[in-house]
């Protein structure tokens, strides 16, 4: 496959594994296309072979019947998802131009059709093709994550965002949008880098932006360097010495990212980041009182956060005040309903209590989402 930059690692998984699920999805949604007596062998031996998924005997199948029915917009249509499915997406393109050709409702030929171009390297007719796709489907998120590909691909970073973020959290693909949309965000801060590098190199934003740049890529010396001469140049300078914290966070050095989220709320006292931060370590350090206090007061800055709602429950758990942690922690699964540990620990509440239903649910989620996260 061409793919521009990033776009083509981002990708990869998606290309044997999402296009693929929606593909087989489709064909089987598909009627048997059964024609009158004599007709519907070389359809039903498709038909096997796809539930086989032998994709080539399907596909040959398909063309020998379209030698008499050319006029048949769903077998054109299925031939083309029998290349797909079989990676000739050369073949697939053809093919499924004509099933749209000869009907103009079928969402799936030009959904395929756009994401075997935009895999192809094709994004300017891809992006055709996938916008015609969404216009008659539009609630199908393979169609809205291909076109933002296609945009990002294109450089249209705006329109690949908004295409991007209608990508639903249930769906199989967010994980990928979401690293899209990282790196489109990446990209337009690496460009606005270098037009500020170009304007004024020795600006404090200039050094701002390099240090997040290096800190994109885990360059975290580099960023912590950067961050320094900002700082320098504007003592004060918002998020520089919080930014410098998370670089030591990173590489687990606690105690001299702690003196820097210090450093940060001495300036600006409502950073909820860095007390959660200091939070988190004080709990670590088994300074509960203190770590209550940290947490408590990211909590009051920042009400919907699910990290600061689990971290303060923890604290609370450590204290014995089953109550007030049962509540955050409630909170924190609703606001994140994703992370396994925040289940854990309210399934410890939970069993505390003597709620031993509601502990073994909450087991229960805490175990299937560990298993999914290979954990």
């Amino acid at each position: 496959m061409i793919f521009k930059g990033t776009a083509k690692a981002s990708l990869g998984l998606v290309e044997s594994v999402g296009g693929f699920l929606i593909a087989l999805t489709l064909v089987a949604s598909l009627s048997s296309a059964q024609g009158k007596s004599g007709e519907h062998d070389w359809l039903q031996e498709a038909k096997a072979a796809e539930q086989a998924r032998d994709f080539v005997r399907a596909a040959d199948s398909y063309t020998t019947f379209l030698k008499e029915h050319s006029d048949r917009a769903d077998v054109w249509q299925r031939l083309g998802l029998a290349y797909y499915l079989d990676n000739r997406l050369n073949m697939a393109v053809p093919a499924l131009k004509r099933a749209s050709e000869l009907d103009a409702t079928l969402w799936g030929a030009e959904l395929f059709l756009g994401i075997s171009e935009c895999r192809m390297g094709q994004f300017d007719s891809a992006q055709v093709a996938l916008e015609k796709a969404l216009q008659t489907k539009p609630d199908v998120p393979e169609g809205h994550f291909w076109l933002g590909s296609t945009l990002m691909a294109l450089g249209k970073h705006e329109e690949a965002t908004a295409e991007l973020e209608k990508v639903p959290s249930s769906s199989s693909l967010a994980m990928d949008a979401d690293y899209q949309l990282a790196q489109g965000y990446r990209r337009d801060a690496e460009d606005y880098y270098e037009r500020m590098q170009k304007s004024d190199a020795n600006s404090y934003r200039a050094h701002q932006l390099a240090a997040e740049a290096f800190a994109w890529t885990g360059k975290y010396q580099n960023a912590i360097l950067e961050y320094r001469k900002a700082l320098q140049l504007k003592p004060g300078l918002e998020g520089a010495h919080r930014g410098i914290g998370d670089m030591y966070w990173e590489q687990r050095q606690y105690e001299p990212a702690t003196q820097e989220y210090k450093a940060e709320l001495r300036n600006y006292p409502l950073d909820d980041q860095a007390h959660l931060r200091i939070g988190e370590y004080r709990l670590v350090q088994g300074k509960i009182q203190e770590a209550i206090a940290e947490l408590a007061a990211a909590h009051q800055v920042n009400t919907t956060s699910w990290e600061v709602c689990r971290a303060l429950g923890q604290a609370w758990m450590a204290s014995g005040d089953m109550a007030q942690a049962q509540a955050l922690l409630e909170a924190a699964v609703q606001n994140n309903p994703s992370d396994a540990f925040s289940h854990q620990l309210l399934a410890e509440v939970y069993r505390t209590a003597g709620r031993s239903d509601l502990a073994e649910r909450e087991q229960g989620i805490f175990r299937k989402l560990s298993a999914a996260e290979g954990n």
